[in-house]
């Protein structure tokens, strides 16, 4: 290579094309996985546009459950959720499902080097087995392979979730 003039543009692009695809990794452990933990959230009722939130006397509904998710060569094959909610104080205790998750693009889903992923698209909501919300706006955010965050489109759900993310941890990741 110490006789070859490196002036010619095209040898350059052709020089870094080649060294660019040698140097990266091999993404094949990191788009097929399996993850599933426990949802534990606290979802307050809060009305639209409050601005003060008096924490001894808003409702408060306790979230708690499982959600697994499967993803292969790039592909979500499955995520679910399954979780029971009700008032902290016992009261009309109710269970959500969430399934049938649709990617919005078919853009392989990969995680990253520290185990993040975010993926958008719509998701099916059950309450207590039977279908209340079809096709809703949601996001599943992993951060570091240790917690997940589940945003569901308030007005899609009828503010059933009062506009707030549910929160879980990750338990097992299968690479």
């Amino acid at each position: 290579m110490a006789n070859v003039r490196l002036c010619c543009p095209i040898f350059l692009m052709l020089l870094t094309m080649s060294t660019t695809a040698i140097a990266q990794p091999s993404n094949a452990a990191t788009n097929t996985f399996e993850m599933d933990g426990q949802v534990g959230s606290l979802v307050l009722g809060v009305p639209p546009n409050t601005k003060t939130v008096d924490m001894t006397t808003v409702p408060k509904f306790i979230l708690s459950g499982d959600w697994n998710m499967n993803v292969a060569r790039g592909k979500l094959i499955d995520f679910t959720a399954d979780f029971y909610t009700g008032p902290v104080n016992g009261a009309e205790n109710h269970t959500h499902q969430l399934s049938n998750f649709r990617v919005n693009d078919n853009t392989p889903i990969q995680l990253s080097p520290d185990k993040s992923i975010s993926i958008s698209g719509i998701v099916d909501v059950g309450t207590n087995g039977n279908k209340a919300w079809d096709n809703v706006n949601a996001t599943v955010d992993i951060s570091k392979g240790r917690s997940v965050a589940i945003s569901l489109a308030d007005e899609d759900t009828e503010r059933h979730f009062m506009g707030q993310q549910i929160y879980g941890i990750v338990k097992g990741l299968k690479v």
